[in-house]
């Protein structure tokens, strides 16, 4: 049996198999089988009677791709951290700029958000003023048609 790190000290047992893996990390059956085609975990040992069985280690495994993935690392990237870790190399720096690239992007993405929703609120805000719509025979929805810009909806023939 292993102690946990955490606070609670849960006890878990040594060796495991897929399905109280599962349990343990919070994912499915075939979440772990994912992972393990995807070389995310190590193929893992098997009894004689060919059921799958995990140590202490490939829940650590385990848990650390569900951390990086919650932390918006794609699964390729973290499987090249695992590499480096089983190569000897301390990935650390490489995670770093993972995650700086990362940010900027999300960064990046909270600026469009921002930019998409001041433009809707503008539009509500205008359709509330605008009373009730009657149905132009050449429009799908005048207040949606009514925010495109013009030079957006031009066709060149």
């Amino acid at each position: 049996m292993t102690l946990d790190s955490k606070a609670d000290y849960r006890v878990y047992p040594s060796i495991v198999q897929i399905g109280e893996l599962a349990k343990l990390a919070d994912v499915s059956v075939q979440t772990v089988r994912f992972y393990e085609r995807m070389k995310l975990l190590p193929e893992p040992q098997r009894k004689d009677s060919g059921y799958r069985v995990y140590a202490q280690t490939d829940l650590k495994q385990l848990l650390f791709v569900r951390r990086a993935k919650a932390l918006g690392f794609s699964l390729d990237e973290i499987r090249d951290i695992l590499r480096m870790r089983e190569r000897g190399h301390c990935p650390c720096g490489e995670v770093v700029s993972i995650a700086e690239r990362h940010l900027h992007a999300v960064e990046e993405q909270l600026r469009q958000l921002s930019k998409f929703r001041d433009g809707l609120s503008r539009a509500v805000k205008q359709w509330k003023k605008s009373g009730r719509q009657t149905l132009s025979a050449d429009a799908i929805c005048v207040l949606i048609e009514r925010t495109f810009e013009p030079e957006k909806i031009r066709l060149t023939l």
